[in-house]
């Protein structure tokens, strides 16, 4: 919980937290994204949303402007996009009781008119499970599905982030908080901690790594994880405002190709074109670094993987969106270039335009 007491708001009945100008990032990217998710998803189907740490659900940076938090920026982003013919059910997780009642009257402030969402005063772990528990019972499938797992800490479980990924179209946007998992990482204390987090006992191999490699070695062990419960696993760096110091990865996963792809865009939309919050420190290396990419490297990068096989559009996508620098309107600009040049072919599939390359589109290595 932060450590600055709540702030009560000037003739409201509920309190807000301090806002950090990384919390404003991270709330920046989930809207830009959850607005074009219920677009896709809603658009045939009710959706759920689970905000499995609700926290009070308002935050001020100076004590007179107050900003909802991300339940209600959830709820705005359907009321401005979501279909309206479908249903979206809201349901917010939280274990503190006077977190939720204030979450509650934020609610009813900001939104009146929103059909009341399921407020559950519980534990993370346990309702997501008790809730997938009672589906699996019923025999029920589970609407399209984004879980938005934000602790205060790092105890969450590996485990349960695997079951809700192998429930079809479901999602997760997940903080991984790290400067507080390289804190403790050699503290016995929370070994058991540690192995339900990472789903594994190799993160006790990371703390004989040199200080300039572990930073590296942790996120990548907690990534090659998460790769065995999604298709893709994006994390995108978060540094605190004014040190030279990660505080956390928010780590994006999706079994669709579509949702990696807007992901990584609107990340790289809400951080002036950079896939990570760096603060001040604007020459810091990232995991993705930024999608200001060296036209030469994707080239090559492109060439050798079509040196293989003829691939589609998508195929192509699909093996660089989670694992280098490059967004895809980038993979389709140097795709077009190396066409121009009568280095690459097209087969229309899915294009009517000899221009485009899209989707199903077939590429091949000239020569």
């Amino acid at each position: 919980m932060p450590k600055e007491k709540p702030i009560l708001v000037t003739g409201k009945s509920y309190y807000a937290w301090r806002f950090k100008e990384h919390t404003k990032t991270k709330h920046d990217m989930l809207q830009c994204y959850l607005e074009k998710w219920f677009i896709i998803l809603g658009k045939y189907h009710p959706v759920n949303y689970f905000d499995c740490f609700g926290g009070c659900g308002a935050y001020t940076s100076d004590g007179i402007v107050f900003e909802p938090g991300s339940p209600i920026l959830a709820a705005q982003a359907w009321l401005n996009k979501g279909n309206k013919a479908n249903e979206l059910r809201m349901i917010c997780i939280e274990k503190k009781l006077g977190n939720l009642d204030n979450l509650k009257k934020v609610f009813a402030d900001y939104l009146p008119n929103l059909k009341t969402p399921y407020f559950i005063q519980d534990d993370f772990d346990h309702s997501v499970n008790a809730i997938l528990d009672d589906i699996d019972k019923s025999d029920m499938v589970l609407a399209p599905s984004f879980f938005f797992v934000d602790p205060f800490g790092f105890t969450l479980k590996y485990s349960t982030i695997k079951r809700i990924m192998s429930v079809e179209k479901s999602e997760v946007f997940l903080n991984f908080m790290y400067d507080a998992v390289q804190r403790h990482l050699t503290n016995p204390i929370v070994e058991n901690c540690m192995d339900e987090l990472f789903g594994c006992e190799q993160w006790r191999d990371i703390g004989e790594c040199s200080p300039d490699k572990k930073e590296q070695a942790i996120i990548g062990l907690y990534r090659d994880q998460l790769k065995e419960a999604a298709q893709f696993v994006m994390p995108f760096r978060v540094c605190y405002p004014d040190r030279n110091r990660t505080i956390y990865y928010l780590i994006h996963l999706t079994n669709r190709l579509e949702g990696a792809t807007i992901m990584k865009s609107c990340v790289a939309e809400t951080n002036n074109g950079v896939l990570s919050y760096l603060g001040k420190q604007k020459d810091q290396s990232t995991f993705f670094e930024t999608s200001s990419y060296k036209e030469e490297d994707l080239r090559t990068l492109l060439i050798e993987l079509l040196s293989l096989r003829a691939m589609t559009f998508n195929e192509i996508v699909a093996q660089l969106i989670d694992s280098t620098p490059y967004l895809e309107k980038d993979i389709r600009t140097v795709l077009k270039l190396l066409r121009n040049e009568g280095l690459v072919s097209k087969t229309a599939v899915s294009s009517k335009r000899d221009s485009a390359i899209i989707d199903d589109d077939i590429l091949t290595l000239i020569g």
